[in-house]
């Protein structure tokens, strides 16, 4: 075969290839952001545990992040409507399929049921929680069983515009249980109430879910699959190098210092 044909091919998958951006080619984007603590917030360093973590993995193929933060259910509609770039830290759903590209997953999320100590709620399946009031939060999504539950009026659910208001109606007895993060949950709790508050409420050591936790870009972007390649290929090299739970363990311990 002719040595020039074999140069040429070989420099057309070159092109062709989805890391062949990343040496020359920057990109900004702005991506929606919320208060999760320790995962994300405005006031943390870092802006949190994930929020360093996209930043990083971003970074490591010339894509520079800009964050801009919205209260909880707003957070996700700005990205599914285009308003930013896209957003981080969601789950898979249908419904959101409809509107983003997702990228591999960063962390999870270790959902469990927060409840009250003198109203335990024990259970082997979730529709075994058919009696009891839960606490949600809007823009939340909670798990395939749980929406199918929900939708079928097996799971009674209580909407609430954020995490804390949740918390309140619990302490407050409106709601059974309330759904989150064991580590958010118990950063919130350390964080907002009194210690007098706090010992009314415990969590369940039973996962409902280990929720995956995904950016999501919005799927009309112009650029939407490369920066999904982008980031995947930047998460790949954090992991291999180490840094990605060196990155983890350096915020974390900024966050409770």
């Amino acid at each position: 075969m002719n040595r020039n044909f074999i140069h040429t091919i070989f420099a057309i998958s070159l092109l062709s290839s989805p890391l062949s951006y990343a040496a020359n080619d920057s990109i900004k984007i702005r991506l929606s952001n919320q208060e999760w603590a320790p995962y994300m917030g405005k006031g943390l360093a870092d802006y949190g545990i994930l929020s360093r973590l996209v930043f990083e993995a971003f970074a490591r193929e010339n894509v520079q992040v800009t964050y801009e933060f919205y209260p909880n259910n707003r957070t996700l509609e700005v990205a599914r409507k285009g308003v930013l770039d896209g957003s981080f830290g969601w789950a898979i759903s249908a419904e959101r399929q409809k509107n983003l590209l997702y990228t591999d997953p960063v962390l999870s999320a270790n959902m469990v049921f927060f409840e009250r100590v003198n109203s335990k709620r024990p259970w082997k399946k979730l529709s075994d929680l058919k009696d009891s009031r839960i606490g949600i939060t809007l823009g939340n999504y909670y798990s395939d069983e749980f929406s199918q539950l929900e939708k079928q009026k097996i799971l009674k659910t209580d909407a609430a515009a954020d995490d804390l208001t949740g918390f309140r109606k619990l302490m407050a007895e409106h709601i059974d249980l309330f759904p989150i993060d064991i580590e958010v949950g118990q950063y919130l709790l350390q964080q907002n109430f009194s210690a007098e508050k706090r010992v009314q409420v415990t969590w369940q050591k039973k996962a409902f879910w280990i929720a995956p936790m995904h950016v999501v870009i919005w799927n009309k972007h112009p650029r939407g699959k490369e920066l999904i390649a982008r980031f995947n290929s930047g998460l790949k090299k954090l992991k291999s190098s180490g840094d990605f739970q060196k990155i983890i363990d350096e915020t974390r311990n900024k966050i409770n210092q």
